[in-house]
């Protein structure tokens, strides 16, 4: 990690806000030592290790850390429910668990016979060992991690994540955001999304960019992170976006803030021009998959409304009209995509027009610009977050059967687990 010299590589702030610092050293040792600590405790090559964590410099230390001896992480959101935690693990089987104490007795179902490391106030201990014989997957070395999707099917996909990803996206990502050296960029959003682990944690490692880490998603706290630690870049979903925008009242001078980065859902021409007036920076708007992500963006001072940019290097795109619209379904073909969903290859398969991806999303391109219109597949993405329209269907008939006049009340709880969660603005 040469250039770093002594600008810190994160400042994370903690539940009481006093920020730790690591710098360059300090972080390549805690991520030889994690991998110590995970191969003392059982974890081996192509094993498949669920990660049950919270935003922190040891999320990054432990992914990286079993990358480093070949096991394949799998990033899961600590708001996944039974009905999608099922499906995981009965298709990834996997050999080991690290998990926040607070989140074990979530998981307590899938901990039988399992390796699992726990994270209690910033420390890293073996809870549970096994008697059970740990027989690695096999996959491919070229697999960095196995990172779960929907495409419509009613149950979550392994997608196959390959290192040229995560290094390639950081490196068109970073294109497009021109950060500079000891700049600075706020992470607020989950590191279980590939958006975060791309554009919050490989760009700014990779370029030089401190990385402040912070819980939070109150408006005031975020205003106050920016002025207190000079930020320059803000990476989040246009949901946030639109919460900050709301309450620009709030934010007071914010001298800093050079680029806010959006993706994972729609923002329209409108919402951009609310965004971009109300703080007065660069607004880019890009467009990603869990199987590929940046497809596009658009790049500081070239940005068009109501667009998600030009199509990202080294990636070759086609529109399907439908009924000879403009618009179509997106497929695209780069050789940096995944290598499939993980031992389902019948999905694998109706996902792929010969090497085209078909995307399931439908767009149009206009002047160079992709422009995204609407889900094809049977999905819908609420507040970033992607919502499977069939599993929903399944959870109604369920619930159908055993009573109708609950039906409408159980699906509004099933849906309100993808939206921001409520926030205090007093």
């Amino acid at each position: 990690m040469e250039g770093w010299r002594e600008h810190p590589v994160f400042i994370e702030l903690g539940a009481d806000q006093k920020p730790v610092y690591t710098g360059a050293k300090e972080f390549q040792q805690k991520i030889v030592e994690t991998a110590d600590f995970f191969e003392k405790s059982g974890i081996r090559k192509n094993h498949f290790i669920p990660m049950f964590l919270e935003n922190s410099v040891d999320f990054i230390c432990c992914f990286l850390g079993l990358v480093k001896i070949g096991a394949k992480p799998i990033p899961i959101k600590l708001e996944y429910r039974k009905i999608e935690l099922d499906e995981i693990f009965k298709n990834a089987q996997p050999q080991a668990i690290i998990t926040e104490t607070s989140h074990l007795e979530i998981i307590e179902p899938y901990l039988s016979q399992r390796i699992v490391i726990e994270r209690k106030n910033g420390r890293l201990k073996l809870h549970q060992k096994t008697t059970k014989k740990t027989i690695p997957h096999e996959l491919s070395d070229e697999i960095a991690s196995i990172n779960y999707t929907y495409r419509g099917y009613g149950y979550p996909l392994g997608v196959m994540v390959p290192h040229g990803q995560y290094i390639h996206g950081a490196k068109v990502f970073q294109a497009g955001l021109q950060a500079k050296p000891k700049e600075r960029m706020l992470i607020i959003l989950p590191m279980s999304h590939i958006f975060t682990l791309i554009g919050c944690i490989f760009v700014p490692i990779l370029h030089n960019i401190t990385s402040v880490i912070a819980n939070t998603m109150h408006p005031r706290k975020i205003f106050r992170l920016i002025r207190e630690y000079k930020i320059n870049h803000l990476i989040a979903i246009p949901e946030i976006h639109l919460l900050l925008e709301k309450f620009k009242d709030l934010a007071g001078k914010l001298p800093s803030l050079k680029v806010l980065g959006c993706g994972g859902s729609l923002l329209t021409r409108e919402d951009y021009y609310r965004i971009k007036n109300a703080f007065n920076t660069d607004l880019l708007h890009g467009y990603g998959l869990t199987e590929f992500t940046p497809v596009s963006r658009n790049k500081r001072g070239e940005a068009k409304a109501g667009t998600v940019g030009p199509l990202s290097e080294n990636i070759e795109c086609k529109i399907i009209p439908e009924d000879g619209n403009e618009a179509g379904e997106i497929l695209i073909k780069t050789s940096h995509m995944f290598r499939g969903y993980y031992k389902n290859p019948k999905v694998t398969k109706e996902a792929f027009e010969g090497d085209w991806f078909k995307t399931g999303d439908i767009g149009k391109i206009r002047d160079g610009n992709l422009i995204f219109v609407r889900e094809k597949k049977r999905t819908r993405n609420v507040n970033g977050n992607m919502v499977d329209l069939e599993e929903l269907d399944r959870i109604a008939h369920m619930i159908n059967k055993k009573d109708q006049s609950d039906l409408k009340t159980s699906l509004k709880n099933e849906i309100a687990t993808y939206k921001i969660p409520f926030i205090d603005l007093k």
